[in-house]
């Protein structure tokens, strides 16, 4: 699968994501609940990867896991899970994966001095007044646990934009990394969710629980995860972090239609700026090869011999 392809899915997950979670946490699932399923579920599916190749991943690999499990694991996932009882879907979409090209340029340049381009400070200034403009709605006028569950959205995008960081940084493989995270996750979540649950999963309808074992534990817990980190691979952690422009725009369909929430002028505003702000950084012009250069053996960036 191309780098572009896994962008693809991972985007159509993360668009509907938000909204089969804030349908669960508004109906009858707790956000404790939610979180179990998502890492137990996603450790159990990663759990035989990790025993066939356990051999070969290198000690450093399950330390520096660790941290990538509260980047993009438990602790991310329990952020935007809580947050989404509190806000709507579409302030998820816009706040998470929406600003995590302008967390990428700005913690790439604090922890490991990558200037960003004009481009990317650009983009981050579209992404940042959009937020402004969330914030400002959710200030005005609403319950203060709106404010609340952004908050929350954005301290779950900082996270994650450490995770694409750290994994190009560390160099450690896509599945290595999203089976680490996943049953480091599931390690910490499931065992402190049968400790403090007063009530059996089993009491909902197979129905409403399937449905959120598939969004929970395969799609986003698996599915994303890998198409995440196959992307990181293939693209980079600046690109792969900047193909999500139509999430915040997608998520605020679907919730329009399955949820009935309705975003206000102000809020489409704020989408539209965030959305541009990151096809600004998501859209690169290639170079063009030297005219004495053959163009058989002419290869785009990234495309190396022993490039995943």
């Amino acid at each position: 699968m191309s780098g572009y392809a896994a962008a693809a899915v991972a985007v159509l997950i993360w668009a509907s994501y938000p909204v089969a979670t804030r349908a669960g946490v508004t109906g009858s699932f707790s956000p404790q609940e939610l979180v179990a399923l998502r890492f137990g579920v996603g450790g159990m599916l990663f759990l035989p990867f990790l025993i066939v190749h356990f051999r070969q991943i290198r000690g450093a690999a399950w330390l520096k896991g660790i941290p990538l499990m509260l980047f993009q694991g438990a602790g991310m996932g329990a952020l935007v899970i809580c947050g989404l009882q509190f806000a709507p879907a579409y302030h998820a979409a816009a706040l998470g994966p929406g600003v995590s090209p302008a967390w990428v340029a700005l913690l790439g340049f604090l922890l490991f001095a990558k200037r960003p381009t004009l481009r990317a400070v650009a983009g981050s200034a579209l992404c940042i007044g959009g937020v402004i403009a969330l914030v400002i709605w959710s200030a005005a006028g609403h319950p203060a646990v709106v404010l609340l569950g952004d908050g929350m959205f954005l301290a779950a995008s900082a996270l994650g934009a450490l995770y694409v960081l750290h994994l190009r940084a560390w160099g450690i493989g896509a599945m290595q990394g999203a089976a680490i995270v996943s049953l480091y996750s599931a390690m910490l979540v499931v065992p402190w969710h049968f400790w403090t649950a007063s009530e059996s999963l089993l009491r909902f309808a197979p129905g409403e629980l399937v449905w959120q074992t598939l969004w929970q534990g395969v799609l986003i817990g698996c599915v994303a995860l890998v198409a995440l980190n196959h992307s990181i691979a293939r693209l980079g952690a600046e690109r792969s972090s900047a193909l999500v422009a139509l999430v915040p725009v997608l998520t605020a369909f679907l919730a329009l239609v399955f949820l009935g929430e309705i975003p206000s002028a102000l809020e489409i505003t704020a989408f539209l700026a965030i959305s541009a702000g990151v096809s600004m950084q998501a859209i690169r012009p290639l170079p063009v090869p030297p005219q004495s250069a053959p163009l058989a053996d002419y290869r785009v960036p990234g495309s190396a011999p022993g490039m995943r």
